[in-house]
Protein backbone atom coordinates (compact mmCIF):
# COMPACT_ATOMS: atom_id res chain seq x y z
CA UNK A 1 0.00 0.00 0.00
CA UNK A 2 1.73 3.59 -1.01
CA UNK A 3 0.73 6.43 1.30
CA UNK A 4 -2.44 8.05 0.67
CA UNK A 5 -5.45 10.66 2.32
CA UNK A 6 -7.97 8.60 3.28
CA UNK A 7 -11.38 10.36 3.52
CA UNK A 8 -14.37 9.43 6.03
CA UNK A 9 -16.45 9.22 3.19
CA UNK A 10 -14.57 6.30 1.68
CA UNK A 11 -14.49 4.27 5.07
CA UNK A 12 -17.82 4.94 5.82
CA UNK A 13 -19.41 1.50 4.16
CA UNK A 14 -16.48 -0.31 5.20
CA UNK A 15 -16.58 -3.55 7.81
CA UNK A 16 -15.09 -3.61 10.90
CA UNK A 17 -12.69 -6.09 9.27
CA UNK A 18 -12.04 -3.93 6.56
CA UNK A 19 -11.08 -1.24 8.72
CA UNK A 20 -8.46 -3.22 10.59
CA UNK A 21 -7.14 -4.17 7.49
CA UNK A 22 -6.56 -0.45 6.25
CA UNK A 23 -5.34 0.26 9.84
CA UNK A 24 -3.20 -2.54 9.54
CA UNK A 25 -1.66 -1.61 6.23
CA UNK A 26 -1.42 2.11 7.05
CA UNK A 27 0.79 1.44 10.36
CA UNK A 28 2.78 -0.92 8.25
CA UNK A 29 3.52 1.78 5.86
CA UNK A 30 4.52 4.51 8.57
CA UNK A 31 6.67 1.79 10.25
CA UNK A 32 8.11 0.85 7.03
CA UNK A 33 9.02 4.65 6.07
CA UNK A 34 10.12 5.36 9.13
CA UNK A 35 12.66 2.50 8.75
CA UNK A 36 13.80 3.79 5.36
CA UNK A 37 14.17 7.13 6.36
CA UNK A 38 16.24 6.19 9.43
CA UNK A 39 18.59 4.21 7.27
CA UNK A 40 18.91 7.68 4.33
CA UNK A 41 19.89 9.42 7.73
CA UNK A 42 22.12 7.06 9.42
CA UNK A 43 23.75 6.85 5.14
CA UNK A 44 23.76 11.08 5.18
CA UNK A 45 25.82 10.77 8.62
CA UNK A 46 28.40 8.52 7.19
CA UNK A 47 28.82 10.49 3.56
CA UNK A 48 28.67 13.77 5.88
CA UNK A 49 31.67 12.13 7.96
CA UNK A 50 33.59 10.86 4.95
CA UNK A 51 33.37 14.69 3.46
CA UNK A 52 34.53 15.69 7.08
CA UNK A 53 37.68 13.09 7.13
CA UNK A 54 38.29 14.26 3.07
CA UNK A 55 37.93 17.38 4.09
CA UNK A 56 40.39 17.39 7.06
CA UNK A 57 42.94 15.54 5.82
CA UNK A 58 43.57 18.00 2.29
CA UNK A 59 43.92 20.98 5.34
CA UNK A 60 46.19 18.96 7.49
CA UNK A 61 48.40 17.37 4.38
CA UNK A 62 48.12 20.25 1.88
CA UNK A 63 49.73 19.01 -1.40
CA UNK A 64 52.82 20.57 -2.30
CA UNK A 65 53.02 23.44 -4.78
CA UNK A 66 55.81 23.06 -7.48
CA UNK A 67 57.00 26.14 -8.94
CA UNK A 68 58.51 26.21 -12.28
CA UNK A 69 62.16 28.29 -12.88
CA UNK A 70 61.56 31.64 -13.10
CA UNK A 71 58.40 32.05 -11.66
Amino acid sequence: MTSQFITRNEVEDLSEAELRSKFTALISDLMRANGERAFALASLETVEAALNRKHGERARYPLPRYRTPGC
